[in-house]
């Protein structure tokens, strides 16, 4: 047997001197075109811009969130730690004559304008303020008055510290206003007193009718003064139908003063009218929003702060 033969059957020494088994076998040379063995991916492999964080986080949107929530919360005690107001309300009509209708439509404005400043006057919220022992300018705060869209009812509204207390200081506002504008003016007050006359006198002018047809009948009197008795009658209740048309024509043109009626009469709302739950979550919500707001972009320009 050869020496090569020996060296193939009991293998060979390397370069260091080591044998080399039969079995073992001498690494594989890479080839071109063979790909080398891919690791696999770890956390450690990640770049660290890409592993950093954005600038919005999920510990930011959830702080904003508890402010917000602290904000609404907070609104929410504040309308039921606060004392309460409470209102009531009335509707008044106001009626526009005939001659108003057809007429400019600022005049009809001006009319109701005049109203709510009768409404607000001395003249009414004075003799009120007096009998509750407040000062005019408290009153006044109180009371609101408005005109409601497209119509010719004017609403009314009184606070008070509780539902009895408005309710009361709107019924005597109102029973104020009516008696103010329930006065007749000049031309009214001529009217009924030349009415009233005319009735006078024609009662007076029926009975000496009778007297005299009874005189007549017993001869004591004449005809002729029985006919100018009925004469003067007749022209006393012409006279006084004219008097009263007059004062209806004064009536349905709207020039007699205002016609206002009372539409609803003076009622308790339901809910008081300060603080409202809604709105004061709402505010406090609204708050929490811009504080959030605030804290959210401070932490935003610091972490993008290069």
């Amino acid at each position: 047997m050869t020496d090569m033969s020996k060296v193939f059957q009991y293998g060979g020494g390397d370069s260091n001197g080591r044998s080399v088994g039969p079995k073992e076998q001498l690494p594989k040379t890479p080839e071109i075109g063979d790909v080398p063995p891919q690791r696999s991916g770890s956390q450690f492999d990640i770049p660290a811009e890409e592993s950093s964080a954005g600038p919005i986080t999920t510990r930011l949107v959830l702080l904003a969130l508890t402010i917000i929530l602290l904000g609404t919360a907070a609104g929410l005690a504040a309308a039921l730690v606060l004392p309460k107001t409470y209102g009531a309300r009335a509707e008044v009509l106001y009626a526009v004559g005939q001659e108003q209708q057809s007429g400019d439509p600022l005049k009809q404005g001006r009319d109701l304008s005049t109203q709510l400043v009768y409404l607000k006057s001395r003249a009414v919220l004075g003799p009120v303020a007096t009998k509750e022992g407040r000062q005019f300018k408290d009153l006044d705060k109180t009371v609101t008055v408005q005109v409601l869209d497209n119509s010719n009812v004017i609403e009314v509204e009184a606070d008070g510290p509780t539902k009895l207390a408005a309710l009361q200081t709107l019924q005597s506002v109102m029973d104020g206003y009516m008696t103010l504008i329930g006065q007749p003016t000049g031309v009214s007050r001529n009217l009924d007193t030349q009415l009233a006359d005319a009735k006078q006198n024609t009662a007076q002018l029926q009975t000496r009718l009778q007297q005299l047809t009874t005189a007549v009948t017993a001869g004591t009197a004449t005809q002729a003064a029985l006919n100018d008795a009925r004469v003067q009658l007749t022209a006393s209740l012409d006279r006084e139908k004219a008097i009263q048309a007059r004062i209806d024509e004064l009536n349905l043109t709207g020039q007699n003063g205002p016609d206002a009626q009372l539409l609803t009469p003076p009622y308790s709302l339901p809910d008081p009218v300060f603080p409202q739950p809604l709105i004061a979550a709402g505010t406090g919500a609204l708050v929490g929003v811009i504080v959030a707001g605030v804290l959210v972009a401070m932490s935003v320009r610091r972490r993008t702060r290069p």
